[in-house]
């Protein structure tokens, strides 16, 4: 129930949450944010976006009329290193858009109000890309980077470190004085953000909630205003012109020309956090001489792999062959690991640009180090992942997985996730010495487990069999029935089981656990398969095929594909045009063979 001031005080809001707003930023935002969640939709959330107009005037009129409620966010737990790992939220469509809007709302009011241009945050780049971003736009990341060598070769000292626990320490009382004093935003606009992100915090165990701590999630809102927050730093270590500094989030770096200096900077910068009850993390904490820091940030390595990059973007934009610069990467990250010379410092993040050239080039990753990468280097396995899944698989590359899966080295959820994801986009071209590595990984799974059925019912649902699949739903449905994202990618099943001796038995089970998105992802998939309208709305994306993935689709796209081919009113020509754009996804043999069971071929 809504208190009597709440039109006044909501006017602010009308035009944040008008449906044309809401609707323009599932477009140009949310929707491809959504795609890069770690777990995949059923349905890649085409149901929404077919109906998105109306839907984002219903979730307008929610929030216009005081009604408005987060929904249940799911929580994922992703390895930093050690074993220690951080919790990740993925938010509903719904709860994305509006802090999504509310987020561009607070942006326009505190861009141009940075004390200084040597914090480096922008909100993410909404574009087409491989991997998770990082906070902000890569753009703004590699600016850091920039001044931060720059002065790391001028000055005697660098000061390196960041503040523990960030994200969990930041106190609401202070985040509204700080956001407050610099910008002119609305009350209510803050208000109503810090209600939305507190209300997807962890609260173990039913304890109560308190006003600390913002969510981590892979979206602009929490980090916009984790940026807003040190506002107050970034202004006291401009003010001094005897020394240099950067902040990239949480991550300060510091340039002076004496230990003095530099251990002076350090108390006086922990002193300023601990009035917003924030600490430096010691264990972090640096203080580096000019060449330790030059070997500690890798400024030799990557102006190598600047120029690397350049030159093999100009020999692939001439057509010149690239054999030479394939042997050096794969000679590069065999003998880095081999060497130790990517554990230290920002040897990771050299890694990870070694891996991504890897995957541009073709050039060999050989197995063994492959599997070093996946089970011991967590910050690198969404790389390597990426890596396997760009090219044909090969059983060698299957009993790497396979015997990741099963090593009992992974700790998170995100591993395992991250791995079916990515293996269900793979391109098979033959069962041979494949199936039984892919089998392995499938039963290494614990279905019991939120994120183990989810694995388990992702990669069975291209490797495995109809009664397999179905038997998992059934045994397993006390696990994912209570759960409307699980059952999404339960009802996505549908043109699988269409015209088998299997699909009464699974309409059954769909119906008779009342999961709502299990009904929701079913139905649509029915209409796909039957209605003109549906197929006609969803013909440009089932026909654009997606360079990220080995298959050219994602593995969600390709069983909605699967429903659009079983449509028999729709004409024949229309159908053939989309298996042309699609060949390469049939030309996976696991892929061909569901399409020819499906009456898709």
């Amino acid at each position: 129930m809504k208190s009597p001031r709440f039109d006044i005080r909501a006017r602010p809001l009308r035009s944040i949450f008008s449906a044309n707003n809401i609707a323009s930023v599932w477009k140009n935002k949310v929707r491809l944010s959504m795609k890069q969640q770690f777990l995949d939709d059923g349905v890649e959330n085409l149901d929404f976006h077919v109906s998105h107009q109306l839907e984002c005037q219903k979730l307008s009129q929610l929030i216009l009329e005081g009604s408005y409620v987060p929904q249940r966010a799911q929580r994922i737990l992703v390895e930093k290193s050690k074993g220690l790992c951080r919790q990740v939220v993925i938010p509903s469509v719904k709860d994305a858009l509006v802090l999504q809007c509310l987020s561009d709302a607070l942006y326009k009011q505190v861009r141009n109000k940075a004390p200084t241009n040597k914090a480096f945050f922008e909100p993410k780049e909404h574009k087409f890309s491989n991997n998770r971003s990082e906070y902000g736009t890569f753009a703004s990341w590699l600016n850091f980077q920039k001044s931060l060598f720059s002065f790391s070769k001028t000055r005697q000292y660098v000061v390196i470190t960041d503040i523990a626990n960030y994200y969990d320490t930041i106190s609401y009382y202070h985040l509204r004085n700080i956001i407050s004093s610099i910008t002119d935003v609305e009350e209510c606009v803050l208000d109503m953000l810090i209600y939305v992100l507190s209300d997807l915090l962890w609260q173990p165990d039913y304890t109560p909630r308190i006003e600390v701590g913002l969510p981590q999630i892979d979206l602009d809102a929490p980090r916009l205003l984790a940026h807003c927050f040190l506002y107050e730093l970034d202004k006291f270590l401009d003010s001094d012109p005897n020394r240099d500094f950067v902040r990239y989030m949480d991550d300060i770096d510091i340039g002076v020309d004496s230990i003095v200096a530099a251990k002076q900077a350090l108390k006086d910068v922990d002193l300023v956090l601990q009035t917003k009850q924030v600490r430096l993390n010691s264990g972090k904490t640096q203080i580096l001489t000019r060449a330790e820091a030059l070997v500690h940030f890798r400024v030799a390595d990557n102006a190598r792999l600047d120029a690397l990059t350049k030159r093999v973007d100009r020999r692939l934009g001439a057509g010149l062959a690239i054999e030479r610069d394939r042997r050096l990467i794969t000679l590069r990250i065999a003998r880095g690991l081999k060497t130790k010379a990517f554990d230290t410092g920002n040897g990771e993040k050299i890694l990870k640009r070694w891996i991504t050239l890897a995957n541009r080039t073709k050039a060999q990753i050989s197995p063994r180090n492959l599997q070093l990468i996946i089970r011991l280097r967590p910050g690198a396995r969404e790389n390597a992942y990426g890596y396997v899944r760009m090219q044909p698989l090969t059983p060698a590359r299957a009993a790497t997985l396979a015997s990741c899966a099963t090593s009992g080295l992974f700790v998170d959820d995100a591993a395992m996730v991250d791995m079916a994801n990515s293996l269900v986009e793979t391109l098979v071209e033959s069962r041979h010495e494949r199936g039984l590595h892919i089998a392995n990984i499938m039963n290494s799974t614990d279905p019991q487990n939120y994120y183990g059925l989810y694995c388990r019912l992702w990669l069975q649902s291209k490797y495995d069999s109809q009664d397999n699949l179905l038997q998992t739903m059934t045994q397993y449905q006390r696990t994912w029935i209570a759960h409307e994202r699980l059952g999404r990618l339960v009802g996505s099943f549908r043109p699988l089981f269409s015209g088998s001796v299997r699909a009464g038995d699974y309409e059954a089970l769909i119906f008779g656990t009342q999961n709502t998105g299990a009904r929701d992802t079913y139905k649509f998939q029915s209409r796909l398969s039957r209605d003109v309208s549906t197929f006609s709305d969803l013909y440009p994306a089932l026909s654009n095929p997606n360079p990220s993935r080995g298959t050219g689709i994602t593995h969600a796209k390709f069983l909605c594909l699967l429903s659009a081919l079983q449509n028999p009113n729709v004409p024949v020509i229309r159908k053939d045009n989309l298996r042309t754009r699609n060949a390469l996804a049939l030309r996976d043999v696991y892929y061909r063979s569901i399409a020819r069971v499906a009456g898709a071929l």
